[in-house]
């Protein structure tokens, strides 16, 4: 069991809900495609995402991106920072925080919103940015879906890594002995999308046997 920061959202079979996501096989085409280039965003990843994610995104709204070419905030974060492994000294040296400040600011904007835009930016730092969109901050106790927003969730996971990286490593062996290798933050982010469809489930379960007793009355 994982518990996430309110005490009434828990995951009771985290390693069966992300097995259920990860064998999909759009899924796996997401998953093991590769960044491309590492360090700018190109037409096939906006291509990536909208067929393997559902984005439905316009390439015109990331023209602007295309013409860019390598983007500095991406270069300066680096490959290997990680949101649960990296040390607080690294952390601090390359400045991340500031950096993903810069990256969500340039990529959110006109047409492209938070949950496109980790869509793609999860494919370049994989380690470092989930996916999500509102409903996950939401879930996580954020509030919005801008910029901000995406940075703050980054924030929220690097401060829950004492209690999170210990099952994650976990899982993450036993993803690895079944074929899906997966960086800690993408189990971290199937986790948050398996705890959001319990808490619909639970509340549409209330909701259901509220209506019931107010038929009965």
């Amino acid at each position: 069991m994982l518990q996430l920061p309110r005490p009434d959202i828990v995951v009771d079979d985290p390693l069966g809900a992300l097995l259920e996501l990860l064998e999909l096989p759009l899924s796996i085409e997401y998953d093991t495609r590769g960044p491309g280039h590492p360090d700018l965003i190109s037409r096939n990843d906006v291509a990536l995402v909208n067929r393997a994610m559902g984005a439905r995104s316009s390439y015109s709204s990331w023209t602007r991106l295309f013409k860019r070419g390598t983007l500095p905030a991406l270069r300066a974060i680096g490959r290997g920072v990680d949101v649960f492994l990296t040390s607080e000294r690294e952390w601090a040296a390359r400045h991340i925080l500031d950096n993903l400040t810069s990256l969500f600011d340039l990529v959110i904007g006109k047409g492209i919103g938070i949950a496109v835009a980790t869509k793609v930016l999860h494919l370049k730092r994989p380690r470092l940015i989930p996916v999500c969109d509102s409903y996950v901050l939401r879930l996580m106790g954020i509030p919005g879906q801008d910029a901000g927003s995406g940075v703050a969730l980054v924030e929220c996971m690097r401060s829950l890594r004492a209690q999170w990286t210990p099952p994650l490593e976990e899982l993450q062996r036993s993803l690895r002995s079944r074929g899906y290798d997966r960086s800690l933050v993408r189990i971290a982010d199937g986790l948050m999308w398996s705890a959001l469809d319990t808490e619909r489930a639970r509340v549409s379960s209330s909701t259901r046997r509220g209506g019931q007793r107010a038929r009965r009355r």
